[in-house]
């Protein structure tokens, strides 16, 4: 009788196998092309390395990709929870769309007495579902992801680009719009341009779109083939004069940074904070004793742990820096009066 099922078979000499290349195995598969090599032994596998070499180096740098691109994912949606900015007061959904409202900021506070008052806490109650959040966070916020991640991103992908490019463009097949509605009521354009990031692989030189802020478009995966997102998000590029570089949207936007208004006081924060990503990275591997290349090629149960306690680790660097920015402005905020009716009469006396 003939067997149900057919058993693998020995890539190098065609025995019964059971063993699998570990490089090439659960590599992410592009138009199908990850095929599950087989050897019956160790020294089978051994002998076959010429003439698997090329390709399995190529798919381990493809699945040191997407992992990458996980890591830097989950990042930046946290980041963005720490330092998120707008006050929404009610967020309406339907099919395809979510209408977020701005409410009124206070004016209670005339005066910022710390960068950190221009934070505001996310709206996690107003959010229906986790890829509302998501797509909340990230909103408005492509060009935040290519400049505040500029140099972690630099640092995870070192042994896997080759080449890295920050590229503006228009996009097209939207799952997902979403509309601001300002405290007047009037209502944002949703249609604006897009900020991704190209990356081109050692081993092979295949080429992937990034795409952070994605979840605003209703789209979840960050990493992306890039003739794929090409052909199927884009609709046209777009040109960045004055900074069209890797790097130019973290250079443009810190020179842009300052303390005269919010906009400026939030930038400051940004340029100021991005660094705690690269350095909570940094110090996390030191404390953990594992390194992001070796973290990438764990297996996947043991990656995805290692993944949150990095994530979790940066946001504790970041709630720090936050708490000490507040310790040293404490002084000003106790200070007999500040703040208060009498106290603001007395100084616009002064200013007259």
């Amino acid at each position: 009788m003939a067997s149900p099922y057919l058993r693998p078979m020995c890539a190098r000499c065609g025995r019964n196998a059971e063993l699998t290349c570990s490089g090439c195995k659960n590599a992410p598969p592009v138009d199908g092309d990850v095929k599950i090599v087989y050897y019956c032994s160790p020294k089978c596998q051994k002998e076959d390395w010429q003439h698997d070499k090329g390709i399995c180096k190529r798919l381990q740098t493809r699945k040191g990709l997407y992992r990458a691109g996980s890591v830097l994912q989950e990042i930046f949606y946290m980041y963005r929870e720490k330092l998120y900015e707008k006050f929404y007061v009610k967020i309406e959904k339907s099919e395809g769309r979510l209408v977020l409202y701005e409410g009124q900021y206070s004016l209670s506070t005339p005066f910022i007495t710390a960068p950190t008052d221009c934070l505001i806490p996310f709206p996690e109650t107003l959010c229906q579902t986790a890829e509302d959040k998501k797509s909340i966070l990230v909103h408005l916020s492509c060009d935040d992801a290519s400049a505040w991640l500029h140099e972690v991103l630099m640092y995870i992908l070192v042994d896997i680009a080759v080449s890295i490019e920050e590229v503006r463009c228009v996009p097209k097949n939207k799952k997902l719009v979403i509309t601001h509605v300002h405290p007047d009521q009037t209502r944002q354009d949703p249609n604006f341009e897009h900020e991704i990031i190209k990356v081109k692989l050692q081993n092979g030189g295949e080429e992937y779109a990034l795409d952070f802020s994605g979840a605003q478009d209703g789209y979840f995966e960050p990493v992306i083939p890039w003739w794929k997102y090409v052909e199927s998000r884009v609709a046209n590029f777009a040109s960045r004069q004055g900074f069209d570089y890797f790097g130019g949207l973290f250079d443009i936007l810190r020179s842009m940074s300052g303390r005269n208004n919010v906009v400026e006081i939030l930038l400051t924060l940004n340029v100021e904070w991005s660094r705690a990503l690269l350095h909570g990275t940094k110090s996390w591997e030191a404390e953990s004793k594992i390194g992001i290349c070796s973290m990438l090629k764990l297996p996947f149960p043991q990656f995805k742990i290692k993944e949150k306690l990095l994530v979790d680790h940066i946001a504790s660097k970041i709630v720090w820096y936050h708490e000490r920015q507040r310790e040293k402005k404490k002084k000003a905020r106790v200070k007999v009066g500040y703040g208060t009716p009498a106290w603001i009469a007395r100084h616009s006396r002064k200013k007259k």
